[in-house]
Order: C-alpha cells, then structure tokens, then sequence
C-alpha cells in the first residue's frame, strides 16, 4: 500500500470534498436505498464527518495510532444498525468508485489499490472489531 499516494490523491481533491461526499451518498443510496433509513434527514452532520474521516484514512496507514482507535469508535458508533463486514465492502466500493471518478487520470492501477488496501486492511478491520458486541 502505497500511503504516499493515497494521502496525495485526497489531497489533490481539496476544494471538491464536500461534492464528493455528496456523490458519494447520491450513489450510495441510489445502489443500496434501505441504507437511506438509517441516515439522518438532514446529512450535513454526516457529510462534513465523512469528510473527516477520509482526510483520516488518507492519512491511516502513517498513524495507525490515532486513526486505528477512531476506526474501531466510529465501528462501536454504528452497533446499532447491525452492520456487517458486506456493508462496509458496500460501503467501500461505492466510495472508491465515486473517487475515482473524481479523481480521473490520478486514479491509477496503483492508486486504486492502495485505497483498496487502505479500506481492506484497516478501516473494515477496525470498524468491525468496534460492531462487535462488547463481553461483560
């Protein structure tokens, strides 16, 4: 996984997050729309926290640190919805999708397989460990 890139390919995006995140959750709920019931009616809470999260994932593999406890957190945010490890690939694949769109000739072999990995072996990782009911 290259972090080099996928912190570069984010940070080329500045200025156009905000649309991206609305594509995103266009797309999103046009591909999976019982996903739309769980969502607030206003989502721009929910758009500028997405944000946030992807200039943090942007950054996962670098500082795994901070951005591994938040990834398990923002997991145990969402124990409610029962979600499972095909959610997140949901999730995921409509994202990177939308990105690379947005992206256009930045979006390489190379720069595909790093979000993948960034998503694969991270933010799915510790999102679940998060869903998971917590023993007494």
């Amino acid at each position: 996984m290259n972090t080099e890139i996928i912190g570069q390919s984010w940070d080329k995006l500045a200025g156009k997050h905000q649309e991206l995140v609305t594509t995103f959750y266009q797309r999103f709920f046009q591909e999976y729309p019982d996903y739309k019931s769980i969502f607030p009616e206003s989502m721009d809470r929910q758009m500028k926290k997405m944000v946030e999260t992807m200039a943090l994932i942007a950054r996962v593999s670098e500082d795994t640190e901070i951005a591994h406890p938040h990834l398990t957190k923002l997991g145990n945010k969402h124990t409610q919805y029962q979600l499972s490890k095909q959610d997140l690939q949901n999730f995921k694949n409509v994202f990177l999708q939308v990105l690379g769109e947005y992206s256009g000739d930045d979006w390489t072999g190379e720069c595909q397989q790093s979000w993948t990995e960034a998503f694969d072996k991270h933010v799915i990782p510790h999102m679940m460990q998060g869903l998971r009911p917590k023993r007494p």
